[in-house]
């Protein structure tokens, strides 16, 4: 929740401190009484409203950062990626930048009300367009993945093509001899056998020379 109130003179901000636990999105709600000068007039877990505003989402944002990392590189090393860990990241991109956004939006509030420096507001709005860059990310990994499968299908497919055109001359002569005519061979399983072996090798040596 992102939100401000005024009680008397004092101001009540409210928003999440995010962080990143395994695979979810943490958040810690902040509640902070504050002066005009966006003081703390109680005990608070930050000394200012400026440190805590500016420290909201940088944990989670290196911790999102470092995740899709870590995946670009085992895609571009064709190690095998998870769909889950894709889905995942998305996820946590994704809530990343719904979060930076609104704490944008309740940044430039707090700036008006002249309750925040404006240091802290660009700090919060780098933090807004860093979530956006991440989002472009996740979708080059999301592209990076997507051609790494199409590879692996063409590279299945291209194997199952190889074998069954090698294949080819033995399944031909199998069906010929199955047929009840009078064929050279046709008494002598061993040699029709043989002459299936030799062919279907002569024919892989050509396919693999083509």
């Amino acid at each position: 929740m992102y939100a401000i109130s005024e009680e008397g003179g004092i101001y009540v901000v409210e928003f999440p401190l995010v962080t990143l636990k395994e695979d979810d999105i943490l958040e810690e709600e902040v509640v902070m009484r504050v002066d005009g000068n966006g003081q703390p007039v109680e005990a608070a877990k930050f000394p200012s409203l400026d440190r805590a505003v500016a420290g909201a989402l940088l944990d989670a944002a290196d911790a999102v950062e470092a995740r899709l990392d870590k995946i670009e590189y085992r895609l571009e090393a064709d190690e095998r990626v998870d769909p889950l860990e894709l889905y995942n990241a998305s996820y946590l991109v994704h809530s990343l930048h719904v979060h930076a956004y609104s704490l944008r939006a309740l940044s430039a509030r707090l700036r008006r009300l002249g309750l925040i420096r404006q240091r802290t507001l660009e700090v919060v709005r780098s933090a807004a367009r860093r979530a956006h860059a991440l989002r472009r990310a996740l979708l080059d990994l999301r592209l990076l993945y997507i051609s790494q499968l199409q590879n692996s299908i063409n590279s299945s497919m291209k194997r199952m093509t190889l074998i069954s055109t090698v294949a080819l001359p033995a399944i031909l002569i199998s069906s010929i001899y199955g047929m009840n005519i009078q064929l050279p061979l046709a008494d002598s399983p061993p040699a029709v056998f043989g002459l299936m072996a030799v062919l279907t090798a002569a024919f892989a040596l050509l396919v693999y020379k083509v």
